[in-house]
């Protein structure tokens, strides 16, 4: 599948449904001063050249209150995983298993690459690749800037990605996130994605992702 960065494609946001999901948001080392948008000027378009690195250098930390445990119960009969929400004992920071040089990387070797524009501004990207025989569009990376999350960018995101998906006639919407991540697994759990698997190869650090899928 050729890489869709620096592509021109025009994009018709359409309300994203709810689904069931685990998103990445990232921190931005030097956050711009803006901390609430006017909606009229976010823009989410297809990235070009120039905006990998600006992207790559949006930072994946977060902090979490749960992480999910995996359980694998194994028997002569039964093999089953289960994945537990537990409570920490205090708010834990968590980096991101990427680092600026993978990130970016990872963006110019994109299938799909979107950013979210507020005039000249970055404030967030979406990274995503096709299986062309699976019929898949799997987003790896959901970056939304701190000073503005919780102003439905990562829904505007993820809404033109499911566009995007659908024009490239996928059957799924996947995305990986980290089994610590739980901020992001409560927030894409509302938005209606359901629990596909999990990949304990994917990153290189040993943390193990979650997928979780939206069926198109």
């Amino acid at each position: 599948m050729g890489s869709l960065v620096g592509s021109m494609l025009v994009i018709q946001l359409l309300p994203l449904t709810p689904i069931h999901i685990h998103c990445v948001y990232y921190l931005m080392s030097q956050p711009p001063a803006i901390s609430h948008l006017d909606p009229t000027q976010l823009h989410i378009r297809p990235a070009e050249p120039e905006d990998v690195l600006p992207c790559s250098l949006l930072e994946g930390g977060y902090q979490t209150d749960y992480v999910w445990q995996m359980h694998l119960q194994e028997n002569e009969r039964l093999v089953q995983t289960i994945f537990n929400r537990v409570r920490l004992p205090r708010t834990m920071p968590v980096a991101y298993p990427y680092s600026e040089t993978e990130l970016k990387t990872i963006f110019e070797q994109a299938d799909l690459l979107l950013v979210a524009c507020y005039g000249a501004e970055i404030v967030g990207c979406l990274e995503g690749q096709f299986d062309s025989l699976q019929k898949v569009l799997t987003i790896n990376n959901l970056i939304v800037n701190t000073a503005v999350r919780g102003q439905k960018i990562g829904k505007r995101l993820l809404n033109g990605a499911r566009i995007i998906a659908e024009q490239h006639n996928c059957q799924m919407l996947n995305i990986t996130l980290q089994t610590k991540n739980n901020p992001t697994i409560r927030f894409v759990q509302k938005l209606g994605f359901a629990y596909a698997g999990y990949n304990d190869k994917l990153y290189l650090n040993g943390d193990i992702a979650l997928i979780f899928s939206l069926k198109l």
